[in-house]
């Protein structure tokens, strides 16, 4: 138990208090996604209907564009 309750302190420091709004959750998803690649499709939509291997979506690189024109 002790070492479930450090993981949750751990995490909530690092990505703050639960997000309660639109942008808020993109921003907790962003910093908790930090590390990885712009390539990473989160959102898959289709997958092989266009083509073999051919996936469509958004990926992280999409959703950390579309928060610096939602901040900017």
């Amino acid at each position: 138990m002790a070492s479930m309750y450090r993981i949750r302190q751990e995490t909530i420091e690092r990505l703050g208090p639960e997000p309660t709004t639109p942008i808020g959750r993109l921003t907790h998803t962003l910093a908790a996604h930090a590390d990885q690649d712009d390539s990473w499709l989160v959102v898959e939509v289709t997958n092989n209907v266009y083509g073999d291997g051919i996936r469509t979506g958004l990926t992280l690189g999409d959703l950390r564009a579309l928060h610096r024109q939602l901040a900017g």
